[in-house]
């Protein structure tokens, strides 16, 4: 089921991976996107999901293919089975962004002086929700790349659980290659206060915000997040604007936020000792 090879590409055209598909009884489908490889099968009273061990997380990998198989017991563990009721061969596959914060940390040094105002980009990986019938009801959701586990906080008893990656806070994305899993967060950061900002860690709540699909070019995109640090310290306000960004264009809306936020919400932005 797992076989990437075998099979009829019917990736749609503009390489959109996600959305309604059909799968009737006795045949799967097979995704690769990025470093994300899995398998979704039919049979008569059940889906089956199989996930493919992670790739490169940079890979620009996309791919669809269809497969007609015969229904078999599955071999082992990696084939999760869900039990429904009807024989609605429906599947919906959704992009979620991750449900909770990214946690960055700058691959070099960056510091704003007082006093400047900038924007740059975070990328991260997104996660895939499936659903199955109509109505639509879930089965399951998943990281397309699994993120390490990390603390954000001054101490051990106040923070919360995040997610870690590396950013490159780039200030542009012209000459950055198109990965199909992955959104982009533009980030402005005004720093107001007198001191000079050394950013060593920085926490995006995602869980937030919205994510869209560019239509020209495919690219996922969230709203435009300014973050403003108004005094000597690691707190700042958090704004997130309405909508998709520019960069997006005529953005179309695939998932809204997982969490409310009050706006101007004042928020744990910059560095953490643990």
């Amino acid at each position: 089921m797992s076989d990437a090879v075998a099979g009829t590409d019917v990736l749609p055209e503009g390489g959109r991976w996600f959305g309604d598909f059909a799968i009737p009884p006795g045949s799967s489908l097979s995704w690769r996107v990025g470093p994300l490889g899995f398998s979704v099968h039919r049979t008569a009273g059940e889906w089956r999901l199989q996930r493919e061990p992670a790739g490169d997380v940079y890979a620009g990998d996309l791919s669809l293919r269809r497969r007609d198989e015969a229904e078999v017991e599955p071999l082992d563990s990696s084939v999760q089975r869900f039990l429904v009721s009807d024989d609605s061969p429906r599947l919906k596959v959704g992009v979620l962004l991750p449900d909770r914060s990214i946690v960055s940390r700058p691959s070099t040094p960056v510091s704003i002086p007082p006093g400047e105002t900038v924007r740059f980009y975070l990328s991260y990986p997104v996660w895939v929700s499936l659903s199955v019938g109509d109505p639509s009801r879930l089965l399951t959701e998943f990281p397309s790349h699994q993120l390490s586990d990390t603390w954000f906080g001054p101490n051990t008893r106040l923070g919360s659980l995040c997610y870690a990656t590396r950013t490159r806070c780039r200030l542009g994305l012209t000459d950055y290659p198109y990965i199909p899993n992955r959104a982009n967060t533009p980030l402005v950061v005004r720093n107001l206060a007198p001191d000079t900002l050394h950013i060593e860690k920085l926490q995006l709540p995602v869980a937030t915000l919205g994510i869209y699909r560019a239509p020209a070019d495919g690219w996922l995109w969230t709203e435009t997040v300014t973050v403003t640090r108004r005094e000597d310290g690691d707190m700042a306000e958090l704004l997130a604007g309405s909508g998709a960004p520019a960069e997006a264009g005529a953005g179309e809306l695939l998932a809204g936020p997982r969490q409310k936020i009050q706006r101007h919400a004042v928020f744990r932005a910059f560095s953490a000792l643990f």
